[in-house]
């Protein structure tokens, strides 16, 4: 099944983009990018997908949407829905990146 967002396939590549910031409040976490003033305040799941891209490391879509169905239990379909418009929401912002399609 392909990625949601047309942009993306399962295999590409994505990092937190560098001019960022983001921080740990109450357990969600908050993302400023510096430049532009864009920011999103994260519930839990938001907050688990963005501390996996958050470490600098270019992470693989598969990966991420792997590491979504085994901490939440969701389904296949579910969870490349969400996930994949949380990505998309985050790539309009120039939170995260694409390091290799």
């Amino acid at each position: 099944m392909p990625a949601v967002n047309p942009a993306l396939s399962d295999s590409s590549l994505l990092q937190a983009c560098t001019d960022i910031v983001f921080g740990d409040i109450d357990g969600e976490i908050v993302v400023l990018r510096i430049d532009t003033g864009h920011y999103l305040h994260l519930n839990s799941s938001g907050s688990f997908v963005f501390s996996l891209l958050g470490d600098a490391q270019p992470r693989e879509v598969a990966w991420l949407y792997r590491r979504v169905r085994e901490e939440y239990q969701v389904d296949e379909d579910t969870c490349r829905r969400e996930v994949g418009e949380f990505l998309a929401r985050c790539l309009a912002l120039d939170l995260v990146r694409v390091a290799r399609d």
